[in-house]
């Protein structure tokens, strides 16, 4: 072989093999991350369209026995108000765990995520469609974490991501992302929210 095809096959060998790093990294890739990478894709479908399209799982995300007493959402004219969503699988499992301790930055955005897909879950049960909501008008994000751990905005993207990928720049809130020393029954996130809905 001559040196110049010596030095084209290495190239070739070269790039199949980032090739396949970077498909071995999307595979392994976790939802949250994942969802980002379908943004671009939204075009102008509904969001009920866009929930099927993403593959998000709804159903089993909502509370059968609520340990409190309360509604999971208040309409008030055209802003619904959603009580606090924790990370609810659809098993009806909970992702627990204090991010910098117990649970890594990752885990912890994976449950901001899983805590989004319930509040739309929660929404949906409300609202009949997730189509009848106009804005996400504000988030707020509790983070249970170690006193030195100060990543709570970027462990909160991973809801806020999901709310674009859904609702396209409308999902786009006002919003704070707190740590906390612990959450109701051990989970890593929890976030209420004020939604804009059209009922007409």
């Amino acid at each position: 072989m001559s040196a110049s095809s010596l030095l084209g096959h290495q190239r070739l060998v070269q790039s199949k093999g980032a090739h396949a790093r970077l498909l071995g990294s999307a595979r392994t890739a976790r939802p949250h991350a994942q969802r980002r990478v379908l943004r671009a894709y939204a075009g102008s479908a509904s969001p009920e369209q866009r929930v099927q399209e993403l593959g998000l799982v709804l159903d089993g995300r909502l509370p059968t026995n609520p340990q409190g007493v309360y509604h999971p959402v208040v309409l008030v004219g055209s802003l619904a108000h959603v009580s606090g969503q924790i990370p609810r699988l659809p098993d009806g499992s909970l992702m627990t765990g204090i991010a910098g301790d117990s649970a890594s930055e990752e885990e912890a955005a994976q449950a901001a995520y899983e805590v989004g897909v319930t509040m739309l879950a929660t929404l949906k049960n409300e609202l009949g469609s997730l189509d009848r909501v106009k804005r996400i008008v504000k988030v707020n994000g509790y983070v249970a974490c170690t006193p030195d751990f100060e990543r709570q905005p970027a462990v909160m993207n991973a809801l806020s991501n999901l709310f674009i990928d859904v609702f396209g720049p409308a999902g786009k809130s006002a919003r704070s992302a707190v740590g906390v020393a612990a959450l109701p029954l051990g989970i890593t996130v929890e976030a209420e929210a004020i939604v804009e809905v059209d009922l007409e």
